[in-house]
């Protein structure tokens, strides 16, 4: 009891000084006048706010007159402070200790008060007048660098300026032999671009006459996969059509699948034996147009007409894949694709700026059996290069020729180029492979493998047998469609009448049949090719119509 009556007096004292702040603090004796309006529960009610408000002045009151430098200053300096700048008095001294004060110097050494600068006014610099037609007066905007244009129309300037010491190799052959303006663009091979005559100004022509006078083209460049030091190599080539040979030059030759100088030993007549062999010149053409013209007065006039029609003897593997491309195709879309399978999976050869510099495009190698397995998908060869359900057919290629019983490419250099020689065992064997018919087996034995004999069969080879071969009619009325055997029939044709080289034959009528060459024919025979093509389609649509009305009797006439 006396000990709650001393605490509750202890408590009533107004200053205990035995207790600290904090604990003043914490029972409230400091509360300011609004907060101690409603009494707290641990104070007692009986005080008022004035004591309160009073306890708090005299708080402060004994801050002010403690005689402690830091707590005196801390309270009085803003008013020093604000007093000395508006008596203009500088204020380095409020920042001095008393000992550096009586020696003069500042609380910090090295730093004294930085002189008072006056402002600067700013005077608006004078406009520029702006030109006239230009957006930005002050910024210039850099001009945008070349782009690549996979479609880039070539000229001969374009490619005179790359390898410029390099100049042009006669192949010493007469336009009777060779003429690549009637082998390199019916439809054999897809490596050739062709490259345009240099323009004499803004109103020539866009196209010039070939050495024969029908053509718009007289130079191509290609990239080619020829056998070079025992090995298949790329050469970008350029071949050039005179009226009385046949020239190339050579811009870009790899050795040992790296870009080469041109200057390797022995290089000059080892490129001139290898594009010999691709255009197979040891094969005497003048001769082989004499004979066919005695089995066929037809040919005969298709022979002075077209001179020079060669069979090229290309890489087989890139003859495999670009035929197995062809199927239900065109030209043109062929040889989009194969750039763009170039494109995405062989080797940078040769840039080729444009003659402006704005523009440039690129040759590329065809890659390898090992390199497109390596790298090509499904997606991205229907997709990126437009193969569609080709895409399919090509992998599956690529995966039977790569297996242990074949080898990879070797089985079509050795075994099919050289080891086999009938034409029908070669077609067999090639029909093994993923999206290869009679047709696409026969265009590459006759395009690559030596197959001479080989006869590719198509709508346009069979009505030309029929048209031409078939005096009787028996084509006409037993061959409905190209069966296995009506294929094997329809070639026999071609190889009855020409036992020499049947092939070579049957590709300078297909030549001739083709809409671009067929100006070069004399009037009267080709209209009558036109008249003939009207009339075998009229038949074929009445043919289909006869066949669909049977059908429907057909149907008609079961009993329900």
């Amino acid at each position: 009891m006396a000990q709650n009556q001393g605490s509750e007096a202890t408590t009533d004292a107004p200053f205990p000084l035995s207790r600290s702040l904090p604990d003043r603090f914490a029972r409230g004796w400091l509360r300011p006048a609004f907060l101690a309006t409603s009494p707290s529960p641990s104070r007692s009610p009986s005080r008022s706010p004035s004591t309160s408000l009073f306890v708090v002045l005299a708080f402060l009151l004994l801050l002010l007159l403690l005689p402690v430098p830091p707590v005196r200053g801390l309270c009085t300096a803003p008013l020093r402070v604000g007093a000395m700048r508006a008596a203009g008095r500088p204020t380095a001294a409020l920042r001095r200790s008393p000992r550096a004060a009586k020696r003069g110097l500042s609380a910090s050494p090295g730093k004294t008060d930085p002189p008072r600068v006056r402002p600067v006014p700013i005077t608006p610099s004078p406009k520029r007048p702006r030109r006239r037609g230009t957006a930005f007066s002050e910024t210039t905007i850099p001009a945008p660098g070349p782009v690549e244009n996979h479609e880039l129309e070539l000229t001969t300037r374009m490619l005179a300026s790359i390898r410029p010491e390099q100049g042009f190799v006669d192949l010493g052959v007469p336009p009777v032999e060779l003429r690549p303006s009637n082998t390199l663009t019916n439809g054999q091979c897809f490596h050739w671009r062709v490259v345009h005559p240099e323009k004499a100004g803004p109103a020539a022509p866009t196209a010039s006459a070939s050495a024969w006078g029908t053509h718009d083209a007289k130079e191509w460049v290609g990239v080619l996969r020829l056998p070079l030091f025992g090995a298949h190599e790329s050469a970008v080539v350029v071949v050039r059509e005179l009226p009385e040979t046949t020239l190339y030059r050579p811009l870009v030759v790899t050795r040992g699948g790296d870009l080469g100088r041109g200057t390797e030993p022995g290089l000059e007549g080892e490129l001139h034996r290898a594009l010999a062999e691709y255009f197979q010149l040891g094969v005497p053409l003048e001769g082989l147009y004499e004979e066919w013209s005695e089995a066929c007065p037809r040919l005969s006039v298709i022979a002075g007409c077209l001179p020079g029609v060669r069979i090229l003897q290309q890489d087989p593997w890139e003859c495999l894949a670009s035929f197995i491309c062809s199927s239900n195709n065109n030209i043109p879309r062929i040889t989009k694709i194969l750039a763009s399978i170039r494109r995405e999976y062989g080797r940078p050869l040769l840039r080729i700026p444009s003659e402006s510099g704005s523009e440039y495009c690129w040759l590329y190698s065809f890659p390898s059996l090992e390199e497109l397995s390596a790298r090509a998908t499904e997606k991205d060869l229907r997709e990126t290069c437009g193969m569609g359900y080709r895409a399919g057919y090509i992998l599956e290629t690529m995966k039977l020729l790569g297996d242990d019983a074949r080898g990879g490419e070797a089985y079509l250099h050795q075994t099919l180029r050289h080891d086999t020689t009938d034409p029908g065992e070669v077609q067999d064997l090639l029909c093994e492979f993923r999206g290869v018919g009679r047709k696409v087996a026969d265009c590459v034995a006759l395009f690559s493998l030596n197959q001479d004999d080989a006869v590719p069969v198509d709508t346009h080879v069979w009505n030309i047998a029929i048209r031409d071969y078939d005096p009787e009619g028996v084509l006409r009325t037993t061959v409905r469609s190209l069966t296995a055997s009506n294929y094997k029939k329809v070639g026999e044709v071609f190889r009855g009448r020409f036992p020499n080289r049947a092939g070579w034959a049957h590709s300078l009528l297909f030549v001739a049949e083709l809409p671009s060459f067929r100006g070069l024919l004399p009037d009267d025979l080709a209209n009558e090719m036109e008249t003939f093509q009207k009339e075998e389609k009229a038949r074929k649509k009445e043919e289909r119509e006869q066949t669909k009305t049977k059908a429907k009797l057909k149907t008609k006439q079961k009993p329900a």
